[in-house]
């Protein structure tokens, strides 16, 4: 078991909306029980799976466009990071977060 954050963004156009609902909707169905979710486009939650296959598994899972869309998955206990979509600055995440 590991403890995720995953924030993101999703590009604003026409198909937003369906994109964005059907990401949420995936994060809730892979924790483990219902996430954080207080702040916006932030997940705080449990999950069985590791960073890189719950990185794949919403953005297979859902409509997230990895061609303008933006996630960071984060596996707080292991230390471990996955990310989708175009990073403009993956050093930098790198840097800030030490791994």
């Amino acid at each position: 078991m590991a403890n995720f954050i995953v924030t993101f963004r999703f590009e604003a156009d026409d198909t937003y909306n369906e994109r964005y609902t059907s990401f949420v909707k995936q994060v809730k169905e892979l924790a483990k029980e219902v996430p954080w979710d207080e702040t916006s486009s932030f997940y705080v939650f449990e999950s069985d799976l590791t960073a890189d296959s719950l990185c794949t598994r919403l953005w297979t899972g859902s409509e997230f466009d990895s061609s303008k869309d933006i996630m960071v998955v984060v596996d707080v206990l292991n230390r471990v990071r996955a990310t989708k979509g175009p990073i403009k600055y993956p050093n930098l995440l790198a840097s800030h977060l030490g791994f």
